[in-house]
C-alpha cells in the first residue's frame, strides 16, 4: 500500500480526532507563483502555486513521531468519503466527528487494498472500447456564478453557435448531443443531474437515457467537466486533487457519484513528502493519456499550469506495477492570455489508436514539449530528459498536426476515442475532422456542444469513462 493506512488502529482516540481535526483544518503554507511575473495593469489569469506543510507543525499538533504518516493516512480516508458525509464531519462535534470516521474507515480501508494490487494487465488503455461513459449536467445553481465573472471562470460571454453562457439547458441539450451519439454506437451514456437543480424544459433531452439524481452542490460550475476529478484506469476510479480553489470540493461529489454506481474509489493522490515537506499533489484526469502497446504500458502526463507535480507524479509511481513507464510533457504556459498556453494536454494531444497496422496520435507542437519529454526514474526519482519524437517511436505512433483553419484550440482534438477506430468531436472543428476521417481512416461521430465548448472543455473533458 502507498501509505499506512493500519496505524490509524493503533492510536488513542484523542490523537485520531486530532488528526481528523487537523486534516480538516490543515496548517498550510502558500508559495504565490504568480509575483515574479510582471503584470502592471494587467488582471492574470490563474498561475500555479505551491502548497506545503512543516512537518514539524503536525509532530507540534499530535505530539507522535509518526505525526506526518498519521496525518496522511487520516486524510486519505477523509478524501475518499462523500460529499455529503464529509459535510457532515466537518460539522459534527467531537463524538460524532470520531462515529463517522470509524464508520467510513471500515469501507474505504476495504476499498483501497485493491490500490496496492494493480497488475500490468488491469490497466486501460486511450483507445480501449468503451462500455459505459459518465456525463454531468450542472443546474443553475452551479452556473449562475460564472454570470458576470467569465474572465476568472475563462469563459466565453457567447458560445460559437451564437447562444449567451453559460445555460443549463444550453449544457443539457449538449450532453444530450453526446449520449445519444455514444448510445447509437453501443455505449451505455449515464447522465447525472443535480437534484435540486431546474432545467426548465431540458430534462425533455435525456428523458430517454439512464440518469442518476444526486444533490451538486452551488456554485460548482465545472462539475460538467467530468474528466478532471478522476482517473479510471482501472475498474474502480482513483480521485485527483484540483488546482483551482473553486474546483476543489469536486473530487468529493465524484466519490459521492462513484459510491452510488457500486464503483468506490481506491486511492486519492493528496500529500507527498518532497524536500522535508508535505507538498499539495496537482492531478487533473485531463493530463493524463494511457497508451498500451505489445511491449510496453507508457503514462503520459502533463505538466504546467495545473499540470501534475512532483507529489502527484511520486504518487502514480507507488501505485501502479513498476513496469510502467511514466513520462510528463512540458506544456507552453500564458501570462497575458490564458488561450496561448495549455491547461492539459488533452487539448494538445490526441492518441487516435492502432489505425490497419499503424499507431496514430495528434499534437499541437506550439503547446507542448514537442521535441523533449521527461521520463520518470522511480529508483533515482529524477527525470531524465527523452526525446518526444524517440519515445513516440519507440511505441511505433505516427504523429501529425492537424489544421487549424476554422477549428477551437479547445476542442481541435479533444476528443473521445471509443476504441475500434471511432472518436467522438466537436462538430464546429470541420477541417480537423475532415482531415482525420479522409487521412487515417477514422470514424469521426460529430456531436454539436457550444455552451461545453464555452466553458473551456470538449467531449474528452465531459466525459468520463466508467469502463
Amino acid at each position: 500500500m502507498y501509505l499506512d493506512l493500519d496505524l490509524i488502529d493503533n492510536i488513542e482516540e484523542k490523537t485520531l480526532l486530532r488528526s481528523i481535526k487537523l486534516v480538516l483544518d490543515p496548517p498550510i503554507e502558500t508559495v504565490d507563483l504568480s509575483e515574479p511575473i510582471f503584470s502592471k495593469d494587467i488582471v492574470l489569469p490563474p498561475q500555479p502555486r505551491l502548497e506545503y506543510i512543516d512537518p514539524m507543525k503536525l509532530h507540534n499538533k499530535l505530539n507522535t513521531s509518526k505525526a506526518v504518516e498519521l496525518f496522511q493516512a487520516v486524510d486519505q480516508i477523509i478524501s475518499l468519503m462523500p460529499y455529503h458525509e464529509y459535510t457532515k464531519l466537518k460539522e459534527a462535534g467531537d463524538r460524532e466527528k470520531l462515529e463517522i470516521f470509524y464508520r467510513w474507515k471500515e469501507k474505504i480501508l476495504a476499498y483501497t487494498r485493491s490500490a496496492g494490487k494493480i497488475r500490468y494487465e488491469d490497466l486501460k488503455a486511450e483507445d480501449s472500447r468503451k462500455k459505459s461513459i459518465l456525463l454531468i449536467v450542472p443546474s443553475e445553481r452551479q452556473l449562475e456564478v460564472v454570470k458576470g465573472d467569465w474572465t476568472r471562470w475563462a469563459w466565453k460571454k457567447v458560445a460559437y453557435d451564437g447562444s449567451l453562457t453559460p445555460s443549463a439547458n444550453g449544457w443539457i441539450r449538449d450532453v444530450s448531443s453526446i449520449a445519444h451519439a455514444l448510445k447509437q454506437e453501443g455505449v451505455h451514456p449515464v447522465i447525472v443531474i443535480d437534484k435540486h437543480g431546474t432545467y426548465d424544459s431540458g430534462r425533455e433531452y435525456v428523458k430517454d437515457l439512464d440518469t442518476v439524481e444526486i444533490e451538486i452542490p452551488e456554485n460548482m460550475a465545472k462539475i460538467g467537466y467530468p474528466r478532471d476529478q478522476s482517473v479510471t484506469w482501472t475498474e474502480n476510479p482513483i480521485i485527483c486533487n484540483m488546482a483551482l480553489d473553486f474546483r476543489r470540493g469536486e473530487e468529493l461529489v465524484l466519490n459521492e457519484i462513484y459510491y452510488k454506481l457500486n464503483k468506490p474509489p481506491i486511492a486519492r493522490a493528496r500529500w507527498g513528502l518532497v524536500n522535508g515537506k508535505l507538498l499539495r499533489a496537482v492531478m487533473e484526469g485531463g493530463n493524463f493519456f494511457v497508451i498500451k502497446t505489445e511491449n510496453d504500458v507508457v503514462v503520459m502526463t502533463g505538466i504546467g499550469v495545473r499540470g501534475s507535480n512532483i507529489a502527484t507524479i511520486e504518487f502514480i509511481a507507488s501505485i501502479l506495477p513498476e513496469d510502467v513507464r511514466i513520462i510528463a510533457i512540458p506544456h507552453a504556459g500564458y501570462i497575458r492570455d490564458w488561450k496561448t498556453g495549455a491547461v492539459h494536454l488533452d487539448v494538445i494531444f490526441a492518441y487516435l489508436g492502432m489505425v490497419g497496422d499503424t499507431r496514430y496520435a495528434l499534437v499541437d507542437p506550439s503547446r507542448m514539449g514537442f521535441y523533449s519529454a521527461l521520463e520518470y526514474d522511480r529508483k533515482t526519482k529524477e527525470f531524465k530528459v527523452i526525446e518526444f519524437l524517440l519515445l513516440m517511436k519507440q511505441l511505433g505512433i505516427k504523429v501529425s498536426e492537424p489544421p487549424r483553419e476554422g477549428s477551437s484550440p479547445i476542442t481541435m482534438v479533444n476528443a473521445l476515442n471509443l476504441g475500434n477506430g471511432k472518436i467522438v468531436s466537436d462538430k464546429y472543428n470541420q477541417s480537423i475532422n475532415k482531415y482525420i476521417e479522409e487521412t487515417f481512416g477514422i470514424d469521426v461521430i460529430e456531436v454539436s456542444i457550444p455552451q461545453i465548448e464555452a466553458g473551456g472543455g470538449g467531449v474528452r473533458c465531459a466525459t468520463r469513462e466508467l469502463w
